[in-house]
């Protein structure tokens, strides 16, 4: 069984990521932890929250950071809302509040009483990683890998070279990345190719559960800001980094020292291949009907 802290900035697809995680047999979240992304801090972690009592998740919820490094902030809630999750609407929570700890010590303890136990999986800017990193240096080989969902190697999707995680922290990233750890990385260029049809979420509107009906209202939202902005399906990005876990044979990797520019300029934020530094794990393609037969379990498995 894969042990993960899931770091999340939870929107839509952060959301599949925390059902996929918590849906699967061969996954424990033994914490998860809220940064600021997509929206704001008090949103995320709010959503966060709210994702974790409908999964009817146990484990502890922190917050993380609410700003990037040194960047002014950015956020993506034109394309998720106002709320960051827009589509569900969510009873008042009887379970789940957030811990007073900060997450990121949170994280720094997790992994240093369970060395080599623990997979960090981060699916928003690397702010929180990267603090972790520079106050305890260990962490990088102390933890049993990092699973990041972030930039691209080709287009980008919040400027023409860069994608939004890295562009929204790329200082953060650039501390991650030449951390030494063992890095999964699953940028765009992957994740773009797994999308979501309009007859494939029309399948799940007739499935029971609670999950399942927030799912479907997550995907409608998604699907309706694509549509809007005539970018084709909705592309199913973070969750990506569970299925890998689930199975990594699943996923054809290749191997490269990764980089990410921060010199102000057009291309701030882009990650690129270089000749120097230890190689990361760069996820190339993924066997897609295996990832939505993992979907279909895991809101099969879920309230």
């Amino acid at each position: 069984m894969e042990r993960i802290i899931l770091d999340v900035d939870t929107g839509l697809d952060d959301a599949v990521a925390i059902f996929l995680a918590a849906g699967l047999s061969e996954i424990r979240i033994e914490a998860l932890i809220a940064t600021a992304g997509n929206v704001g801090l008090d949103r995320t972690l709010e959503n966060t929250l709210n994702i974790a009592e409908v999964s009817g998740l146990t484990c502890p919820v922190y917050a993380g950071s609410s700003a990037p490094l040194v960047r002014a902030r950015v956020e993506a809630g034109d394309f998720h809302g106002e709320s960051g999750l827009d589509g569900p609407v969510f009873e008042k929570r009887v379970r789940q509040k957030a811990q007073e700890a900060s997450g990121i010590d949170a994280m720094i303890a997790l992994v240093m009483d369970n060395p080599h136990q623990i997979t960090i999986v981060s699916v928003g800017p690397l702010t929180d990683l990267a603090i972790a990193i520079q106050r305890e240096r260990r962490l990088a080989e102390l933890a049993k890998g990092f699973v990041i969902m972030g930039g691209s190697f080709s287009r980008g999707n919040v400027t023409s070279e860069a994608e939004f995680n890295t562009y929204a922290d790329p200082e953060a990233a650039k501390i991650v990345f030449a951390s030494g750890a063992n890095i999964v990385l699953f940028s765009l260029d992957c994740t773009r190719t797994v999308t979501l049809s309009p007859t494939r979420l029309d399948s799940y509107r007739t499935r029971p559960g609670r999950c399942n009906e927030v799912f479907v209202a997550c995907m409608d939202s998604y699907t309706a800001n694509y549509t809007k902005r005539g970018q084709g399906e909705p592309q199913m990005h973070d969750p990506l980094c569970i299925a890998y876990l689930a199975d990594p044979t699943k996923v054809a990797l290749s191997h490269w020292p990764v980089d990410v520019v921060t010199l102000d300029g057009p291309s701030y934020g882009k990650t690129v291949k270089v000749a120097q530094g230890k190689p990361i794990s760069v996820a190339e393609s993924i066997d897609i009907p295996w990832f939505w037969s993992l979907m279909d379990r895991a809101l099969a498995a879920l309230p």
